[in-house]
C-alpha cells in the first residue's frame, strides 16, 4: 500500500521532486498528506475530491488494521493467550486480539482493495500517464538511494 500512497503523493504535489519527499515517508504519514492535498486541490472536482478521500480513508482503515495484526501478534503467545514480559521491577502482561486466518485474509484484502481504490481514484482524476509518471519518478529514487 505504500508504494501506492506515494504514488498518490507524487501525482496529487505534481513536482518532479514529490518522490524524493515520499520515498522515506511512512503510511500514515502519506494518507494525512494526500489527503490534506486532496482537499486543497482547486482542479479537483467535488467526484473526483470524494473519490480519492473515500480511498485514503479506506487505506487509513486498512492501515490501522495491519498495524494491529503485526503488533498484536506480539501480545500473545503460541495458543492465543496474552503474553507476559519481564520488566525490570514486575512482570506485565499485553492482552492483543486472536487472529484467525480468515480475518487476516481479509486484512489483506482490505489493504489490496483500498490501493487498488487509490490508484483507480486517482487515475481518473488525473489520467493514466501522470500515475506512470510518478511511478517512473519513484523507481528512479528508488535507484539513486541505492547507490
Amino acid at each position: 500500500m505504500e508504494i501506492a500512497l506515494r504514488m498518490a503523493f507524487c501525482v496529487l504535489i505534481g513536482s518532479d521532486y514529490a518522490a524524493v519527499v515520499a520515498g522515506g515517508q511512512e503510511t500514515h504519514w502519506l494518507i494525512e498528506n494526500c489527503d490534506t492535498i486532496a482537499r486543497h486541490r482547486a482542479d479537483l472536482m467535488p467526484p473526483q475530491q470524494e473519490a480519492i478521500r473515500t480511498a485514503l480513508h479506506a487505506c487509513r482503515d486498512a492501515n490501522r488494521d495491519r498495524n494491529r495484526l503485526v503488533h498484536d501478534a506480539w501480545g500473545t503467545g503460541r495458543d492465543g493467550a496474552p503474553a507476559s514480559l519481564q520488566g525490570g521491577q514486575g512482570s506485565y502482561q499485553i492482552t492483543g486480539r486472536t487472529w484467525t486466518t480468515p480475518a487476516i485474509r481479509a486484512a489483506g484484502s482490505a489493504i489490496a482493495g483500498a490501493q487498488r481504490s487509490l490508484l483507480a481514484a486517482v487515475e481518473d482524476a488525473f489520467g493514466a500517464r501522470s500515475v506512470r509518471v510518478a511511478g517512473q519518478q519513484l523507481a528512479a529514487d528508488i535507484a539513486e538511494r541505492d547507490l
